[in-house]
């Protein structure tokens, strides 16, 4: 009998299925170059970096050598993820004192020279390759090089968020040359763009190899440039500086241990979250109906009101991460949940960014990195450099100004950091069975729990656990808003016990990518209709 049609999920895309390799990122070119590295015979960890390289080129605004990294990954024999911490530190010689009593600062600006420190996500990559790579620096760095200094066509979504940004772009010299058409427009959907420069960047890069960014001649350029600009940031500062390889944390979930990157980064939220909304049986309700969607929130607005009392740098933590992880926190905080009330009063938040991107592989052995490379805000601080290409990101902003709190700005100090990756594995038999993320600012523990359950709970295919509409909490002004087509009556019960409801329109819901193992090692991969995102196997 002959097939009629095709049957597809409404986002209008299908998991993708694979044996050999699978890699999944916000844009199709990356996705390319990183099967690409995987049949020339590289690694999971080649082919990320590789991928992680092409986005600094076709999503320059989210991510770039000039920012952070964070990454699980998950050594196939080994019984828990290692995690690398790639976030760098503020520049030594700048002080609490210097911003607050001669700049007069109440916080710290997002753009600007002021908020930029040390990009860390270079020395994750180098550290990375160095460890688990099989192929060369040149290998994994040529796709990159080749459409920076060749070109590609920007894609519609791209352009768009690229032209909201250009007032911002306007505001420096360097950030006109670089990423601004004749120094006057973002480029238009379909056209080549080239960056001769950061192309030039990537090659010495290959040639000398990840220590050239830190300690070799690009480090000098890039101290010469940031200090004309007015910054502190010196030799030391680079040349002393290394990502740290870490030990993720954990907690059981539902019978699935969910892994994260502790503190400074926010994953501790997700885990809590989770804990909150098994503690009151979240799974007795059905999928984003108003009684599932209130423990969410209600969670999410307890989880964050204590991430923005407590977590910080380890350094300057006053609290232990073990004390987020029992359940007597759980069950304490489950208690304060009104099941026909909504929380009214929130701590504010600190400043949250929007710009990142979320990156996951697996080889054909079994090795799997989940991975997050961001520049925070959109361009980062908006400091460019011309000679190189590098956007700088502004990840200063993340520190408080607020005396005393443990997240307060020093020097040499790690700030508060958004960006999560995560992976599950299975309580029985230590087996890796999802690798995930999701990126969107602080938007990423509120998705990451949507994505978990959708995974664990409702059994859903990594394509559709991704697509499934979201809803999107505001710290700050409290409003909650969701996507269609979360049902109305829902929002209508939603408000009548009080929630500020809003529709989707403004509001972030971030982005992710998914890599899930079947039992019997096979692969399958979604990526975000909400960004170009890909996932590619073979």
């Amino acid at each position: 009998m002959a097939v009629k049609f095709w049957r597809r999920p409404s986002a209008g895309r299908s998991a993708v299925h694979a044996k050999n390799g699978l890699v999944a990122s916000s844009q199709p070119l990356a996705s390319s170059a990183g099967i690409h590295i995987l049949k020339e015979g590289g690694n999971a960890c080649d082919a990320i970096i590789a991928m992680a390289a092409v986005l600094n080129v076709a999503e320059p605004f989210s991510t770039g050598i000039g920012g952070d990294a964070f990454a699980l990954l998950h050594i196939p024999g080994e019984k828990s993820p290692v995690g690398i911490n790639g976030s760098g530190l503020s520049p030594r010689k700048l002080t609490f004192d210097f911003l607050v009593y001669e700049e007069n600062l109440t916080e710290i600006p997002i753009t600007g020279i002021l908020p930029v420190t040390i990009p860390g996500a270079v020395s994750a990559w180098g550290q990375i390759h160095e460890r688990y790579g099989l192929l060369s620096w040149d290998q994994v760095l040529e796709s990159a090089i080749n459409y920076a200094t060749n070109g590609y066509p920007v894609s519609p979504l791209i352009a768009q968020v690229w032209n909201e940004l250009v007032p911002k772009l306007k505001l420096h010299e360097g950030a006109r040359q670089t990423y601004l058409i004749d120094e006057e427009r973002a480029p238009l959907p379909g056209e080549l763009f080239i960056q001769e420069a950061l192309g030039k960047t990537f090659s010495k890069l290959a040639k000398y190899g990840y220590n050239e960014f830190y300690k070799g001649g690009l480090a000098d350029q890039t101290i010469e440039f940031l200090q004309k600009e007015g910054s502190v940031i010196d030799s030391l500062d680079l040349a002393n500086f290394s990502a740290e390889w870490t030990k993720p944390v954990s907690k059981l979930i539902y019978d699935h241990r969910l892994w994260e990157h502790g503190p400074n980064g926010q994953g501790l939220v997700t885990l809590q979250i989770l804990a909150i909304a098994e503690e009151l049986d979240i799974a007795r309700y059905p999928l984003n109906s108003a009684e599932y969607l209130h423990i969410l929130i209600e969670a999410k607005k307890l989880a964050f009101s204590d991430a923005f009392a407590y977590l910080a740098d380890p350094i300057d933590m006053k609290v232990d991460v073990a004390d987020f992880l029992t359940d007597n926190y759980a069950q304490t905080r489950a208690s304060q949940i009104n099941p026909h009330r909504a929380l009214m009063e929130i701590p504010p938040a600190l400043n949250m960014g929007e710009d990142t991107v979320y990156l996951t592989a697996i080889d054909k052995d079994g090795l799997a990195i989940s991975f997050i490379n961001s520049l925070y805000y959109g361009f980062g601080s908006g400091v460019v450099d011309p000679i190189t290409g590098i956007a700088f990101q502004n990840r200063g902003a993340g520190f408080t100004l607020e005396k005393g709190h443990p997240n307060q700005y020093k020097p040499k100090k790690r700030p508060y950091h958004t960006i999560i990756p995560a992976m599950i594995t299975s309580n029985s038999s230590d087996k890796l069975l999802h690798s995930f993320g999701v990126m969107g600012g602080h938007h990423q523990p509120i998705g990451q729990s949507q994505v978990f359950l959708n995974l664990v709970l409702q059994g859903m295919d990594p394509q559709d656990a991704i697509s499934t509409p979201r809803f999107h909490h505001d710290q700050n002004s409290n409003i909650v808003a969701f996507e269609e087509p979360i049902d109305i009556k829902v929002k209508s019960q939603l408000r009548r016990i009080g929630h500020n409801v809003r529709d989707s329109v403004g509001f972030n819901f971030g982005g992710g990518q998914i890599i899930s193992i079947s039992e019997n090692r096979t692969y399958s991969g979604g990526s975000d209709p909400r960004k170009d995102g890909q996932a590619q196997g073979f």
